[in-house]
């Protein structure tokens, strides 16, 4: 019985300290976004790989992010809470006018109506409530 314990602990322990880690690898790198998926309206925007440059976002350890619209830069900040939580309020912006096919002002949209994200494999999915979503890599 007390090896079944502590074998059940050992495990718990493990979660626990990977979901941790999760939480913690959302910062310390810029994250390229992928995809843009919405339900409604029905659309699914996969950014090429020459343009996922474009579109980029940085959190940082103090909770601020940086974000990289297209031809625009944006602050702000974030809040995560231990069960995948995420709430971003953006701030300050340049003003550029981005060239037609542009989808800086679906991703500022997505991400300003974050709720959670996940992190599996390397990749940073962003969920938006009616169905959106925001996948990075």
């Amino acid at each position: 019985m007390r090896k079944r314990t502590l074998f059940a602990l050992a495990i718990a322990a493990t979660v626990v300290i990977a979901a941790c880690s999760s939480g913690a690898s959302l910062t310390g790198k810029t994250w390229q976004l992928t995809v843009i998926t919405e339900k409604v309206p029905a659309f699914q925007g996969v950014v090429p790989v020459a343009q996922q440059a474009n579109y980029t976002v940085t959190f940082n350890t103090d909770l601020s992010l940086n974000v990289k619209a297209d031809c625009n830069s944006v602050g702000g900040t974030y809040v995560t809470t231990s069960s995948g939580g995420l709430t971003i309020t953006l701030g300050a912006s340049t003003k550029v006018a981005c060239p037609e096919g542009s989808l800086a002002d679906q991703y500022l949209a997505g991400l300003s109506s974050a709720s959670s994200y996940t992190i599996v494999s390397n990749e940073l999915t962003i969920v938006i409530p009616d169905g959106w979503s925001l996948i990075f890599k």
